[in-house]
């Protein structure tokens, strides 16, 4: 029987069943739970914010089509000025 243990290495080991199902149980209980992911923003009222991953994903992808949509308006601009 193979057991994967959570810093994904596999090994190859002989233990009763009852144990690896209970082992392997309690793994995957642990990889269900959501992922949170602690920051650190020094001038906020709360300097310390645990957020669901997921979550920051979106905040990040959101963050990012604000920077590239006024990244490109002032390439439009330097465009601009430049053919002028």
């Amino acid at each position: 029987m193979r057991v994967i243990n959570m810093n994904k290495t596999v090994e190859a080991t002989t233990v009763e069943t009852a144990t690896s199902v209970e082992s392997f149980l309690g793994a995957l209980s642990e990889s269900l739970e959501p992922m949170t992911h602690k920051s650190y923003h020094e001038m906020a009222d709360v300097p310390v914010v645990e957020v669901d991953a997921l979550a920051q994903l979106h905040a990040n992808l959101a963050m990012l089509e604000d920077l590239q949509g006024r990244l490109s308006f002032v390439m439009k601009e330097v465009r601009y000025l430049m053919k002028v």
